[in-house]
């Protein structure tokens, strides 16, 4: 799901530092797993979201087309 480039333009978006030591090569590893989570969370939802419009649009066509044009959360 996530490619290695956008893997890597997370990673060089996370050297914030910190006083702790979670400090890996100058990478905060903590907000560098939060930032994977917060890319990951998006597209998992962009994926459930058309799930249920699938699922709806067998119940009903008219109310499935209607919540396809919703924005997923």
């Amino acid at each position: 799901m996530l490619s290695e480039e956008m893997v890597k333009q997370i990673f060089f978006q996370s050297d914030k530092p910190r006083k702790d030591p979670l400090i890996a090569d100058e990478v905060d590893v903590v907000q560098f797993a939060h930032n994977i989570e917060s890319v990951v969370a998006v597209e998992y939802a962009r994926i459930e979201h058309a799930r249920c419009v699938a699922i709806v649009k067998e119940m009903n066509s008219a109310v499935g087309n209607a919540l396809e044009n919703q924005r997923p959360a």
